[in-house]
């Protein structure tokens, strides 16, 4: 399934929350999908399933979001919409990533985990099992790494019941950062 942006004025509601989730990037350096670019919006998949009732569309099957060189990859990507707006993300694989190609506002962006979610009303972004986050040389990795996008926090935490995990993390001394 391919959509294009722009698209007409009537376009179905489905079509908008997927566009407000490809939206919520503009503020959000994990889903930097920009509506205002030239360049079309695409998700692709082996199967797509629009439920207007339950408020859900789920994408299966090796889905891409993908604008430029921006994409979204994962197995599985359910969106979950309420009162017409975009309310959640989830993107499951082994791993799900997202790559985000270096901006003249940001350096290059490469982040992963079996599980990505996006809660819109708690302005939270979650990556979970072997969670990894990669920008300019700094790297983030833990069991959970989780992004507050109001407050602008990273948290990591290890597994819980794994003694043996650990967060790691290396953050780059400015002369040393580069786009890794």
């Amino acid at each position: 399934m391919t959509i294009h942006n722009p698209a007409p004025p009537n376009i179905t509601p489905w079509i908008r929350l997927t566009l407000c989730l490809l939206l919520a990037g503009v503020t959000v350096p994990v889903f930097a999908f920009d509506l205002d670019s030239d360049n079309p919006i695409r998700i692709e998949s082996k199967s797509a399933r629009l439920d207007d009732k339950a408020g859900t569309a789920t994408y299966t099957g090796n889905v891409r979001v993908t604008q430029g060189e921006a994409r979204l990859e994962a197995q599985r990507i359910v969106l979950t919409r309420k009162e017409g707006e975009l309310d959640s993300l989830d993107a499951t694989g082994e791993p799900a990533t997202y790559e985000q190609p270096e901006t003249p506002d940001a350096p290059a962006l490469y982040a992963e985990g079996n599980r990505i979610h996006y809660a819109a009303g708690e302005g939270l972004i979650v990556f979970e099992r072997n969670a990894l986050i990669r920008q300019a040389g700094d790297r983030f990795r833990g069991n959970r790494i989780s992004y507050d996008l109001e407050k602008r926090v990273v948290t990591a935490t290890s597994a819980d019941d794994d003694d043996e995990d650990r967060v790691e993390m290396t953050i780059q001394p400015g002369k040393n950062r580069d786009n890794n």
